[in-house]
């Protein structure tokens, strides 16, 4: 955080001096491109960060642009304090499309052509609106900022622009070194395992689209008494294209890059359209078709790599045993509803029905957990297991039936309301943050059940963590790597993260799907060791779907046996062996 105000503060100090020194032509390039690097960095915010192609960044920034001008001409006096309101403008503009159009989920295709199409269509409604835009022409002559009655002059006002551009854009960078920072790279590369940890993703895509539209409304006010005028092409195609093209070259996700990315295409551009005027256009294409192709994740990554440094150096969060009482791992009665827990079943589904057209994977399954036990549920293919799973921790809905996760009606209910009251999930093959370091995996999972985005900028990285998950890492020796990248982990290693994650947050049941998937015999038994210490040692209730049937003599209490999407068996693992139905169907399976 200090480092990026530091460095923001020598960039705002640094074009004020060339503003001074040049003056003139060059210092109000440099403030004009310096507008255009906050609207990039506005969408690499919601994009590079929050995974949210947006090719209508121009909405936010447009409007506001229209309303600062609008204002600014009735009302001069008023330039500077709309310099907020402005930013208020594209956060209410932001807001307004993100809560329409996030909640629906739509894919990255359909996001980046519905905000280009909108602006494309405000842009023809801004020509037809004559007497609010000025029509195609536009609105001119829009005075400078002013303060105390006075005008800055075009020098001086070239030096407010450029120092309130950096700001901006340093307010965002120093944003991003917050946890929430993190949590935005966790949407944006693994949005079902965000949920499951417990983050209303939606709501916070919709707040990081808010907080995008707030720099670009921002920057849009900047624009306007920067240029003096605005007219309708502001909403148009060619500048929604730089503003990607200069995100992509700069890269994105790196806050530098798009400031860098649209500073040097836009010098690069203004000196060609001065030599070589009636080819620059063509050499600027053939410039970036070049930068992508040598360079495909933009200049800032690619010259980190070059350079031997990591492509992305964020802040590692610091791993601390929770106090005791904090530990909401210590039973299914920790936490909220504790005095309901320990009158109510760990969870029931009750006549659930699960149909995918017309082939049935669940059929009328009831399922108690009345005591914190280690179930394993087990079945041959197309059982209906995972697809159980799913049900007990919100992932999928089923059509009929009743879900009740400790005495409390879960049915109908999303997976981040699952994780809030408890429920913990593993996924069957393993759903990490593979760009964010172990100790920033575990973290955020440690944080996702009492998350909100303002929470998020204000919690320490030095972060509290239940101790089965630390018991985990240690274990496994994961505790050695907590700075390796997720992604660059083994496959075995891989599956203790993900149950290391699903134990850091208020977990009071825990659902392994094939949590041995890969491992070796011998690991497979250490596995099963380990989650019987944990399970004992914590009162932590576990149901793992699991297919090794020595791993599951090894760790479990009770087996439920699933086939055909009903119940076929339920007890001991004697007697679910020793069961005709079951031999019947696992013909072949050493007893």
């Amino acid at each position: 955080m200090r480092r990026a105000l530091a460095t923001g503060a020598a960039c705002a100090v640094a074009a004020a001096v060339f503003s001074g020194a040049f003056g003139g032509y060059r210092s109000g390039q440099l403030s004009l491109f310096l507008v255009f690097a906050a609207l990039a960095v506005s969408l690499d915010f919601v994009w590079g960060y929050s995974g949210i192609l947006s090719l209508g960044q121009l909405l936010p920034f447009g409007i506001a642009a229209y309303a600062s001008a609008k204002i600014a001409i009735a009302a001069p006096s008023l330039s500077v304090p709309m310099l907020v309101g402005s930013a208020a403008v594209g956060a209410g503009v932001a807001a307004a499309l993100g809560a329409a159009m996030l909640r629906r989920r739509p894919s990255a295709v359909v996001v980046g052509l519905l905000t280009l199409v909108l602006s494309l269509t405000l842009e023809q409604l801004a020509e037809q609106w004559r007497d609010v835009t000025g029509g195609f022409n536009g609105l001119t002559g829009v005075p400078r900022l002013g303060t105390f009655g006075a005008q800055l002059s075009d020098t001086a006002q070239d030096v407010a622009v450029s120092v309130l551009a950096i700001a901006a854009i340093t307010v965002v960078g120093t944003l991003v070194t917050r946890p929430i920072g993190a949590v935005l790279i966790g949407i944006r590369s693994n949005e079902r395992r965000m949920e499951a940890l417990g983050y209303k993703t939606v709501q916070i895509k919709v707040w990081a689209f808010t907080v995008g539209g707030a720099l670009a409304g921002f920057a849009g006010a900047l624009y306007v008494h920067r240029t003096s005028f605005v007219s309708p092409q502001i909403f148009g195609f060619s500048l929604a294209t730089s503003v990607v093209l200069w995100t992509l070259v700069g890269g994105r996700g790196t806050i530098v890059g798009p400031v860098i990315g649209a500073m040097a295409i836009n010098f690069a551009s203004a000196t060609l359209a001065d030599v070589w005027l009636q080819y620059w256009t063509l050499a600027t294409g053939l410039i970036f078709v070049a930068v992508v192709v040598v360079m495909p994740h933009g200049l800032v990554p690619s010259a980190q790599r070059l350079a031997g440094r990591p492509a992305r150096r964020r802040q590692q969060p610091v791993l601390r045993p929770a106090a005791t009482g904090a530990d909401a791992t210590s039973g299914p009665g920790a936490g909220d509803g504790a005095s309901s827990a320990a009158t109510a079943a760990i969870f029931e589904a009750q006549d659930v029905h699960k149909s995918f057209g017309f082939f049935r994977l669940l059929d009328g399954v009831t399922l108690t957990m009345d005591d914190a036990e280690l179930r394993c549920l087990i079945g041959p293919n197309g059982a209906g297991k995972s697809t159980l799973l799913d049900i007990l921790s919100g992932q999928q809905g089923c059509q009929s039936g009743r879900v009740l996760v400790l005495g409390t009606e879960h049915t109908g209910r999303q997976a981040w309301e699952f994780a809030r009251h408890g429920v913990s999930r593993k996924f069957q093959s393993p759903q990490l943050i593979d760009d964010l370091s172990v100790a920033t995996n575990v973290a955020i999972a440690a944080w996702g059940t009492r998350s909100s985005p303002w929470a998020l900028i204000r919690r320490p990285w030095n972060t509290a963590v239940p101790r089965p998950a630390l018991e985990i890492l240690e274990r496994t020796q994961l505790s050695e790597r907590l700075g390796m990248r997720a992604g660059d982990l083994s496959h075995g290693d891989e599956q203790w993260l993900e149950i290391a994650m699903a134990v850091a947050g208020d977990c009071r049941l825990l659902l392994l799907d094939e949590p041995t998937a890969g491992m070796t015999v011998a690991e497979s038994l250490e596995a099963a060791a380990l989650l019987r210490e944990l399970h004992r040692s914590h009162r932590l209730p576990i149901v793992i779907v699991e297919h090794d049937m020595a791993f599951i003599r090894a760790v479990a209490d009770r087996v439920t046996v699933l086939a055909r999407g009903e119940v076929l068996a339920d007890g001991t693992v004697a007697e679910v062996e020793n069961d005709p139905d079951v031999r019947a169907i696992y013909a072949g399976v050493d007893s």
